[in-house]
C-alpha cells in the first residue's frame, strides 16, 4: 500500500521518524524572528509610547541608545536568521555616562540582521530622518567613533540609517577666523565598523558633519563574493577626508561584488590639509579593484568640496569598473585655483605623477573607459548654516543661514572662472531643519539627497 505519510525534509518518511520517537516539529529549524526595540528620552511622549509598545517578548523599550544596543546584541548572538529592530524617537542621546560614545557589543551570527534607525515621531508610527533629528551627541574626550562595531563581529546584513553624526563638540576651532584646529581635534572617524564581517551593508538617510578624519570607510570583511555596500542618501558636510571606498573591503580573492553610492550630497568637504601637495584631497576616495569590483557612483551632488569631488590616484589599469551616471559637479577644485564650475571630478594622480591632474568630464569617459552618462555642472544654490566663532555645541547656538554661492568669505568665487582663494579651512556648520542643506536650483532637485526617500524597515 502506497506510504501515507508525506516524506520529511530530510529525505526520511515521515513513518520513520515517528517510529523513532521523533516529531518533525523537533527537527525542524526555528522560526526566525523579528525583534524591536523601542528607544526614547525619559519623560518624553515617545517614551511614554515606547512603553506601550514592549511586550517583553518580541517588543522592548529602553531609554537610552546604549541600553537598546546591548538589547539588540543579547537577541541576536542565539544562531538563527532573527532581525533586531532598534527604532529611535527624535531627540538628542549622549552615550553612556555622557561620554559621547556608542558600542554594538560583539554579535556573532552570519544569519541575523541589526538595523539600527532613527528619526521617529513620538508615537513612532511615522519616521522622517532630516526633520525629526535624532542627535548623537558627543564631546570633547571620545576616543572612539561615535558610533562603533565592535571588531570582527559577524552578521547577514547592517542597516544604520537616520542618524546625525557632528563631531563639532569634539573639535576645536580657532577663535579669530573659526578654521578648524586639527591637531587639537578629535582624529577618528565618525562611525567605525572595524572589519565587520556582513553580505549586506547599508548606511542610509544619515547627516555626517565637522567630521576631523573622516565621516567613515565601509571597511568590512566580505564572507562571499556576493557581498554589496549600498551607501545611500546621506548629507556628508564640512568633514575631512570624508569617505574612502574601497579601502578595507574585501581582499583580492574576495572582493566585495560592488558599492553603490547613491543619492548622497557631499557639500564643503576638506582636503587632510588646505594645500594642493596634501594626500587625501578629494570628499570620496577611489580605491583599487582588490577592494571592490564594481564602484556605482549616480544621482550625487559634488558641490564646493575643494579638493575635488573624486580622488583618483590609482593607474587605471588597477581600478575596478566604475559607472559616474547622472551626478551634479559645482566649484570643486578651489584647492587648485580652479574656477570652472564643472573642474575638480576627479583629482588623480594616477599612479606615478608628481602633481595631481583634473581631467575635464568629458574626458574621463573616453580617457578612461569608465561609464559615464548623464551628469551635469550647475550650481544648486544650496543653503547651509554657518556657526558663529568659537563654536563648540552645534545643536544649541543661533544659526546664520546663508547661500553657498554667497560665502564669500570661504572662497573668492568668480562665476566666469578663474582663481579661487580659500580663506579658512573648515569653520563650524550645523545641521539646521528649518533651512535644510537642499537645492534650490529647480534643475538640481533631483540630485542629492531625497528627503522622501527613507529607507524603510517592516514594522510591528
Amino acid at each position: 500500500m502506497k506510504n501515507q505519510f508525506p516524506s520529511s525534509r530530510f529525505g526520511f518518511p515521515a513513518s520513520l521518524l515517528l517510529g523513532t520517537g521523533l516529531s518533525l516539529l523537533a527537527l525542524a529549524p526555528a522560526l526566525a524572528a523579528d525583534y524591536f526595540i523601542y528607544v526614547a528620552p525619559k519623560d518624553t511622549p515617545a517614551s511614554s509610547a515606547a512603553e506601550a509598545k514592549a511586550n517583553g517578548t518580541s517588543a522592548f523599550a529602553e531609554r537610552t541608545l546604549q541600553n537598546a544596543l546591548d538589547k539588540a546584541a543579547q537577541l541576536l548572538v542565539p544562531p538563527g536568521a532573527n532581525t533586531a529592530t532598534v527604532l529611535i524617537a527624535g531627540g538628542d542621546y549622549a552615550g553612556k555616562a555622557g561620554l559621547g560614545m556608542f558600542t554594538v557589543p560583539p554579535i556573532k551570527n552570519a544569519q541575523a540582521t541589526l538595523r539600527i534607525t532613527g528619526g521617529y515621531a513620538d508615537d513612532f508610527a511615522t519616521r522622517q530622518p532630516f526633520k525629526k533629528l535624532t542627535r548623537l551627541l558627543t564631546n570633547e574626550g571620545r576616543n572612539q567613533g561615535i558610533l562603533n562595531l565592535s571588531k570582527q563581529s559577524q552578521l547577514a546584513e547592517l542597516v544604520i540609517s537616520g542618524l546625525l553624526f557632528d563631531a563639532a563638540p569634539s573639535n576645536k576651532y580657532d577663535q579669530k577666523t573659526n578654521s578648524l584646529l586639527k591637531a587639537s581635534s578629535r582624529t577618528v572617524p565618525l562611525l567605525t565598523l572595524e572589519l565587520l564581517m556582513t553580505d549586506h551593508l547599508v548606511i542610509a538617510d544619515n547627516i555626517f558633519i565637522n567630521g576631523a578624519q573622516g565621516a567613515f570607510e565601509p571597511a568590512i570583511s566580505p564572507p562571499s563574493a556576493n557581498t554589496v555596500v549600498d551607501i545611500t542618501n546621506n548629507f556628508f558636510i564640512n568633514t575631512i577626508k570624508t569617505l574612502q571606498i574601497g579601502a578595507g573591503i574585501g581582499y583580492k580573492s574576495n572582493a566585495v561584488k560592488e558599492v553603490n553610492l547613491r543619492h548622497n550630497t557631499f557639500l564643503l568637504n576638506w582636503p587632510f590639509n588646505p594645500d594642493a601637495t596634501s594626500s587625501n584631497v578629494s570628499a570620496v576616495t577611489l580605491y583599487h579593484k582588490d577592494g571592490a569590483r564594481q564602484l556605482n557612483i549616480e544621482d550625487n551632488i559634488f558641490a564646493f568640496n575643494p579638493g575635488g569631488a573624486m580622488q583618483h590616484d590609482w593607474p587605471n589599469a588597477r581600478m575596478p569598473g566604475l559607472a559616474l551616471r547622472r551626478n551634479l559637479f559645482f566649484m570643486n577644485a578651489a584647492l587648485f585655483g580652479k574656477g570652472e564650475k564643472d573642474a575638480g571630478v576627479f583629482a588623480g594622480k594616477f599612479g606615478t605623477n608628481a602633481k595631481y591632474l583634473l581631467p575635464a568630464l568629458d574626458s574621463i569617459a573616453d580617457d578612461f573607459g569608465y561609464k559615464v552618462e548623464g551628469n551635469v555642472s550647475l550650481d544648486p544654490k544650496i543653503p547651509v548654516a554657518l556657526l558663529p566663532l568659537k563654536a563648540a555645541d552645534s545643536a544649541s547656538v543661533e544659526r546664520k543661514n546663508t547661500i553657498m554661492n554667497d560665502v564669500n568669505r570661504l572662497f573668492g568665487v568668480n562665476q566666469d572662472g578663474g582663481t579661487v582663494k580659500i580663506a579658512n579651512y573648515a569653520p563650524a556648520m550645523a545641521f539646521d531643519v528649518t533651512a535644510l542643506p537642499i537645492p534650490a536650483e529647480e534643475k538640481a532637485k533631483p540630485y542629492g539627497v531625497q528627503l522622501e526617500r527613507s529607507w524603510s524597515a517592516k514594522l510591528p
